[in-house]
Formats: structure tokens, C-alpha cells, sequence
């Protein structure tokens, strides 16, 4: 049998050498993707937006991502599980309820509305301010004065006219929050929607 030339056998283990590099880049490329696809569904989940109560801020079909278990802030939207809470939010026997609000007063604080604006007075303040709200939409009406117990959340929805909030069912515990929307969420749920409608084959 005739040897190989040692050029064609040079040629040969470079290519060798060049498909195991190339195979093990490849491998390190989706571990890396597997280990950050896992990360982010522990940390984030994605949900569609039913409804207009937070018009014109997030519309009906909007599909977006909340942080789970993160601790809301003023002014962040978040996703509440109401299913505890049957009579305040109707429901199927056996069904889940979720609404998405955005967060106006926590622990400590008053909050009300006067002539269709929001005032709030912050734990530890002694004086009410004019709560600046240009996300919203409809008209508020006007509350009286509520006092956001311990662990407690005060929240409305961007669409004033159209909201089952904190003006007719009172504060709910933080425990209820499911997670908050980040703000990369916000800025980019046209991509994210879109997204989910072609990876769905157009629907959400």
C-alpha cells in the first residue's frame, strides 16, 4: 500500500484540528446559550398583556417580561396574583387571576385625588405632593385619603376610565406581586411582541 505524502498528511491533520476547534466553539457557544436561557427563565417570565386598563402605557396582546420576585418601587408597573381574593376579583372555580397595575403608594403612605389629580404624601413626610403622571389616560376622579397599611400596596391602572384598581378594592399585600416590569421590557416591547407572534406563527 502506498504512504501518503507527509504534505497531504499535514493538510489532512489541520483539517482535522480545524473541525475540532470549530466543534468545540460550537458546543462552548450552546452551553453558554443553555446556561443564559436557564438564567433568564429563573429570573424572568414572559406574559401577554389582557385588557386596557394600562393604556395607553401597554395595550391589549402586548406580550412583555416581569422580573419574578422582585420587590416593586413606586411608580413600577407589576403583576398581581388576585386569586386569594375572590371576592374582590370574580373568578372560575379553580381558576387563576392576574391583573397588571402599576404601583402609586407602598407601606407608610397616603395617597389621594382631588379634581382628578393624584396627591402623595410619602412615609415619614408631613406635606401631600402632586403626584406627576403623564402615562396616564381617562380621568381619575377623585378618593379620599387612604392610609397604605404594613405591607401593603396602593396601585391604579394608566387607564383611569377603564381599571378595577386601588380606588374600588383598597390596598393588597406586596406578597401578591408576582414581579415587577423592568424597564427593558418597557423599551422594547414592540420587539418582544413581535417576537411572540412570529415564534407563535402570528397569534399571542
Amino acid at each position: 500500500m502506498a504512504k501518503r505524502p507527509p504534505m497531504l498528511r499535514a493538510s489532512s491533520d489541520r483539517a482535522s484540528r480545524t473541525s475540532s476547534v470549530i466543534l468545540a466553539v460550537v458546543l462552548a457557544l450552546l452551553a453558554v446559550i443553555l446556561c443564559a436561557d436557564i438564567w433568564f427563565s429563573l429570573t424572568y417570565r414572559l406574559i401577554i398583556v389582557d385588557g386596557r386598563s394600562m393604556e395607553d402605557t401597554l395595550f391589549s396582546g402586548d406580550a412583555i417580561y416581569i422580573e419574578k420576585g422582585a420587590m416593586p418601587e413606586r411608580g413600577d408597573i407589576v403583576v398581581i396574583d388576585v386569586t386569594g381574593h375572590p371576592d374582590l376579583f370574580q373568578r372560575d372555580p379553580g381558576e387563576e387571576r392576574y391583573i397588571i397595575k402599576r404601583v402609586i403608594a407602598l407601606e407608610g403612605d397616603m395617597v389621594c385625588s382631588e379634581n382628578g389629580t393624584v396627591y402623595l404624601k410619602q412615609a415619614g413626610e408631613e406635606r401631600f405632593f402632586v403626584l406627576r403622571e403623564d402615562y396616564t389616560t381617562g380621568q381619575t376622579g377623585d378618593f379620599s385619603a387612604v392610609a397604605v397599611g404594613e405591607g401593603e400596596m396602593f396601585f391604579l391602572g394608566d387607564n383611569r376610565s377603564d381599571s378595577k384598581d386601588s380606588r374600588y378594592v383598597g390596598c393588597l399585600p406586596l406578597g401578591d406581586v408576582v414581579g415587577v416590569v423592568p424597564d427593558f421590557a418597557l423599551q422594547h416591547k414592540d420587539f418582544i411582541t413581535g417576537w411572540v407572534q412570529f415564534w407563535h406563527f402570528g397569534s399571542v
